[in-house]
């Protein structure tokens, strides 16, 4: 299907975003089109909003809008126990449970040569560092 350049740009970068196919880029493609001016830019907005504000905790790097995340500085979780993991989304997945009382180390990925990804571009050294 042809669509206007401004569509097909944000078609485009839909797509880009993990786990959205050509029909899901389209079809929040035209949903958003169809949203009132005011709903798009609160969209546009928070989304803005979130690459500015959201960073790594500098304990656990954790996804975090203050230099230290929510679970680091709760005095309720046990210091004595290291869940590492390898993205936030698993750290997330984790606290779903409930279950889990402890801390956590972000790793930001896994280690894979061929894509160029070895321990230097994780934060292994600061694991290191924490349980020394």
């Amino acid at each position: 299907m042809v669509y206007t350049r401004p569509l097909a740009r944000l078609i485009e970068q839909l797509q880009r975003l993990p786990g959205i196919g050509p029909k899901s880029a389209q079809r929040i493609a035209l949903h958003i089109i169809k949203r009132s001016d005011e709903e798009v830019e609160a969209l546009a907005q928070a989304l803005v909003d979130a690459k500015k504000q959201v960073g790594a905790c500098r304990i656990c790097f954790n996804l975090s809008a203050e230099p230290t995340c929510e679970i680091c500085r709760n005095p309720q979780r046990e210091d004595k126990t290291l869940c590492v993991v390898s993205e936030s989304r698993d750290l997330i997945a984790i606290e779903k449970t409930r279950e889990y009382r402890g801390k956590y180390h972000v790793l930001g990925g896994v280690i894979s040569p061929m894509d160029g990804i070895g321990p230097e571009q994780l934060t292994i050294h600061q694991l290191i560092q924490r349980v020394s």
